[in-house]
């Protein structure tokens, strides 16, 4: 009998610490004199209650996983690794379908900010797979998380976190249902917060600006955020180049900003795949393809999308998905 005790003891006492371990993530905020500090801040720059900052406040909770994703090194991936997941042909169709979805939005977007909308429409894809990519964690929690308990970077994931409550706000919607990735990102365009404040737009015609749910304001704010970062219209992104001689080498690894000319290169030994403006300025990168090195010249949108995301990988799927979508949809 009293071994058995002894048993169920124990047992009690690990199942508490089991407990005690798991709730390591996941514990309600307290209301430190840092957070009522920053509640009053939020509230003062949004005009919003106090109270009420304070009350969601009280209902965030931590999120470990976001730092360890956070910190965790990604494995690079080769561009040939890279590549499949977004150029295939069901990505490809579904992005089709979206644009026919959306013609009159596109041609908006495209009137007033003069993006290219199989550009918009990629990016869509590429991110969340045109709004249907289910994300995991809230963006109350993932934003609190890193704000007070991510020193490195605190004080970027604070604006976000306050831009995400008066974003909230204005707009009358409950932060606590909108989604992000572990790092904030948020919505069908995956915009940080603070730029759904400068570049969300209302294309829907209800008077919000919801890139959770609407098609047509992620279309715009899009639009309106490549605009912002210097988009030309009818200009290329990207131009696959063949190689002569060895002279052309000089233009490697010279980053991403246009600098060159096309006929500079092509004087050098690049030729382009196809006709391109010898004028236009642009730079050299190369990706690893399924059959060995790849050349491109790319030029200022192709550098607009990095703004989006700074990787060339990303932007060259952007590019392609882009192309896919425009000639099935011609």
């Amino acid at each position: 009998m009293i071994k058995k005790d002894q048993k169920h003891l124990m047992n009690k006492f690990l199942l508490t610490l089991v407990l005690i371990c798991f709730s390591v993530t996941g514990f309600a905020a307290k209301l430190t004199p840092e957070l009522e500090s920053f509640a009053h801040r939020v509230a003062v720059n949004g005009r919003i209650s106090e109270k009420a900052v304070l009350g969601w406040l009280k209902r965030v909770k931590r999120t470990d996983e976001c730092i360890d994703l956070m910190d965790r090194q990604a494995e690079s991936k080769e561009w040939k690794d890279y590549k499949p997941h977004f150029i295939y042909d069901r990505k490809i169709n579904r992005g089709v379908y979206f644009k026919g979805r959306y013609p009159k939005t596109l041609a908006k977007a495209k009137r007033i900010y003069g993006v290219d909308p199989n550009i918009v429409v990629a990016i869509l894809g590429v991110e969340t797979d045109y709004g249907s990519y289910a994300l995991r964690h809230r963006a109350m929690d993932a934003l609190y998380t890193l704000a007070f308990f991510y020193p490195r970077r605190a004080d970027y994931f604070k604006r976000e976190l306050e831009a995400l409550m008066i974003y909230s706000y204005r707009n009358k919607l409950d932060p606590f249902n909108l989604k992000s990735s572990y790092a904030g990102a948020v919505g069908m365009p995956q915009f940080m917060p603070t730029n759904i404040m400068k570049y969300g737009v209302e294309f829907s015609g209800d008077g919000r600006i919801n890139i959770f749910k609407s098609g047509a304001d992620s279309i715009g704010s899009i639009a309106n955020y490549l605009h912002g970062h210097g988009w030309k219209e009818g200009e290329p992104l990207a131009v696959k180049v063949y190689t002569k001689g060895t002279k052309w080498q000089k233009y490697l690894n010279q980053g991403i900003t246009p600098k060159y000319t096309v006929a500079e290169m092509q004087r050098s030994g690049l030729t382009p795949s196809m006709n391109v403006n010898p004028k236009l300025k642009g730079s050299l990168v190369e990706v690893l393809g399924d059959d060995g090195p790849e050349f491109w010249i790319v030029f200022n949108n192709f550098y607009v999308v990095t703004r989006y995301n700074p990787s060339v990988k990303y932007a060259l799927a952007v590019t392609i998905l882009g192309k896919h979508i425009e000639i099935k949809t011609r």
